[in-house]
């Protein structure tokens, strides 16, 4: 079954942990929308099924959608109405979903609510610094676990909306392939692995020497078996990033690595082993695991990406539906448009 994650509502849930709305009663709706208030106050900007969202909750849900990046090209004035729309519409989404989770008396699973709250503990130092965090939002232990529950009800609604999408058929992932061979062409690439003794700008030419000569020791121990690259890499490497992998460096392309170390990769077949050679950074020995030569993958190599890419793609679109749906059913009544709430609170930005 494919994983419904909740990555369109994920802005919104992190309005809801970092900024929760005080509850309100939801008046009749019948009820016209006050035509007055104060900066960021609690005016009713829209009502969804009955329930008003007030002008906090949408700065709430635009403050979390301005952190994500944004489109370089678009102007300030085209910005704007891209947060205003964008977060008034997750609210609308968020409350119909979370109108579902009461109307089909969804319940959390306590021991992944547990599991959530103690992920969102280890990005802080300490239990003070969480504390400090949760006061600064206005919020206690028990809301942001509310919250929590909240979300995570939201997506059992989902889970089950879309339990029966289905998943990319084989015939499927070939006519995908087959149709846009050229967007799967790569250029040439090696998988290599190495061992890095580094070596100080201010180092003597003695004890340059001498490192260069430990490591033809440790190439010697290689080609004698003695040890494994995989073993020597982890024992003596000083590439920190990779030394206890082996120094695994995966698969790159010409023009990530610094020259004499891509002459030395692209240069030796898989399964050998080069000479010493310097760079910048120090003395290295590089081991060629495997080559991938530039043109077309075959299908096989590719079938798991393009089948994931498809299945994502139905996914989104029967979600889609979903809340397009939802929306059918229920009143939505705005009370002030995108550009007057652009006008009241972002005007001058």
């Amino acid at each position: 079954m494919i994983r419904r994650n909740l990555m369109f509502l994920l802005p919104l849930i992190a309005a809801l942990c970092l900024a929760a709305p005080a509850q309100q009663q939801t008046p009749p709706a019948s009820k016209p929308a006050p035509q007055a208030a104060a900066e960021g106050s609690d005016l009713v900007v829209l009502r969804v099924a009955g329930e008003p969202i007030t002008e906090k909750q949408v700065l709430a849900a635009i403050s979390v959608l301005a952190r994500q990046k944004q489109s370089p090209t678009d102007t300030q004035q085209e910005r704007n109405m891209n947060l205003v729309k964008g977060a008034l519409d997750n609210i609308v989404i968020e409350t119909l979903l979370r109108n579902e989770t009461r109307r089909q008396n969804l319940e959390p699973d306590q021991a992944k609510v547990e599991q959530q709250w103690q992920q969102i503990l280890k990005n802080f130092p300490s239990q003070a610094d969480f504390q400090k965090a949760l006061a600064a939002q206005g919020l206690t232990d028990a809301q942001l676990r509310k919250n929590i529950e909240e979300s995570m009800k939201i997506q059992q609604v989902l889970d089950l909306a879309l339990k029966d999408v289905p998943v990319a058929a084989d015939a499927e992932v070939r006519k995908f392939y087959d149709d846009n061979l050229q967007k799967f062409s790569r250029p040439e690439q090696v998988h290599a692995a190495h061992i890095l003794l580094l070596v100080d700008k201010n180092i003597t030419p003695e004890q340059k020497a001498e490192t260069k000569k430990k490591l033809e020791e440790i190439r010697a121990e290689i080609e004698s078996s003695k040890i494994t690259f995989a073993e020597a890499a982890a024992k003596y490497s000083q590439d920190t990033a990779n030394s206890k992998e082996g120094g695994d460096l995966g698969f790159f392309t010409r023009g990530r690595m610094v020259q004499p170390f891509e002459e030395a990769a692209f240069g030796a077949e898989p399964g050998s082993l080069s000479q010493v050679f310097e760079t910048q950074f120090g003395f290295h020995i590089v081991r060629v695991i495997e080559k991938k030569p530039a043109g077309i993958p075959p299908l096989e190599e590719v079938k798991s990406g393009i089948k994931q890419q498809l299945d994502q793609t139905s996914l989104r679109k029967a979600r889609q539906q979903y809340v397009n749906d939802l929306k059918a059913k229920v009143t939505i009544e705005n009370f002030m448009t995108p550009e007057e709430f652009i006008k009241r609170h972002m005007a001058s930005r």
